[in-house]
């Protein structure tokens, strides 16, 4: 969004005052956005979204265990949903890929990418038939790949992934037909897979959302931003008005994709999605029940500090269709740095 805090400054001074906008720069945080490729081209290794991977022999495209209650991720969706989830489980799926970060290409943009491993890749897997009802571990797969550049192989979709993909193109151009609606695009991807695009990754400084916990550990900017004395709040108006027309302007208004980043603050569509994280793997549950929000809730804010956001996608861009919701790969802190990316916890949220 701001390449510096003298181009916050630039930006921010036709809607706030030097103080304000003052307010604003000690808040940023630096972040890794993603750009398409200028010349598009698709390189070995190289950071992408959708797609397949590029994988070394040996490591193989992860596909998902049988949950040990199927019926309990079930029963968290509408009945319609519950029945695609029970089908969906019964095939034991791959994970569709959601993206490959290309990890000297993140260290080379600085400050922001400094806790990421130096060299390989991240490779994110993840389950969007029935991760949306099933935050935790299970739902993801992050793999820290570091074999050499020259061993790695472009890899195929797995034949009953592609089998699955095939058969959900074919059901929504038969949906939109009966309805007289447009044709997919050739190019639209489903649950289970998105169209490959090669892209760059780009330090940036982003002011923290509204409902974050860099909002919470930034008392002045939470201040201004919750100040209400006329029960009219102009600076938090122009706060997400001017931030959102920043993302319009940055990323061109047409591109959803305003809403990927690798590392950074999460830009949540509900709270906080590090609460959802401490929450599952603290008790093993998907929510606390009234209760439990009285006798823990304060001790899991305070322990929404110790995540961190690996990677944000924005469904409908990853899907390059009418997807909708955002998912959010998190990592704690100390996790990140004995490089333990199998405790990545996967959530999903939508408003």
């Amino acid at each position: 969004m701001f390449d510096s805090p003298e181009d916050a400054y630039r930006q921010l001074a036709n809607a706030f005052s030097r103080p304000q906008a003052e307010i604003i720069v000690k808040a940023l945080v630096p972040t890794l956005v993603f750009q398409p490729r200028a010349d598009g081209a698709l390189v070995l290794g190289g950071t992408r979204i959708g797609g397949t991977p590029d994988l070394p022999p040996g490591l193989t495209w992860p596909r998902r265990a049988l949950p040990a209650d199927v019926e309990a991720i079930a029963r968290r969706a509408n009945n319609e949903a519950a029945k695609e989830i029970r089908e969906h489980f019964q095939q034991r799926l791959p994970y569709a890929f959601f993206a490959q970060i290309d990890l000297a290409e993140a260290r080379s943009q600085g400050q922001p990418s400094g806790d990421l491993p130096e060299t390989g890749r991240l490779l994110f897997f993840y389950d969007l038939a029935a991760g949306p009802w099933d935050t935790g571990t299970e739902a993801a797969r992050v793999i820290w790949d570091q074999s050499p550049r020259e061993s790695l192989q472009a890899q195929a979709m797995p034949a009953d992934l592609a089998e699955v993909v095939k058969a959900q193109r074919a059901e929504s151009a038969a949906i939109n037909a009966k309805y007289d609606l447009p044709k997919p695009r050739p190019d639209a991807g489903t649950s289970y897979n998105g169209p490959s695009r090669p892209m760059m990754l780009r330090a940036t400084l982003r002011p923290p959302a509204g409902y974050s916990v860099e909002m919470e550990t930034s008392p002045a900017l939470k201040a201004a931003y919750d100040r209400d004395p006329m029960g009219r709040n102009s600076f938090r108006q122009a706060y997400d008005d001017r931030l959102s027309r920043a993302f319009d302007k940055f990323y061109g208004e047409a591109n959803p994709g305003r809403r990927n980043q690798l590392l950074g603050s999460p830009l949540p569509e509900q709270d906080d999605p590090r609460y959802a994280a401490e929450v599952v793997t603290r008790f093993g549950v998907q929510h606390l029940d009234e209760a439990q929000r009285k006798a823990h809730g304060d001790e899991v804010v305070a322990a929404e500090k110790n995540w961190r956001l690996l990677l944000q996608i924005d469904v409908g861009d990853f899907m390059r269709e009418d997807g909708q919701g955002t998912v959010y790969f998190l990592i704690r802190a100390t996790d990140l740095a004995e490089r333990r990316f199998d405790r990545v916890v996967a959530v999903y949220q939508q408003t």
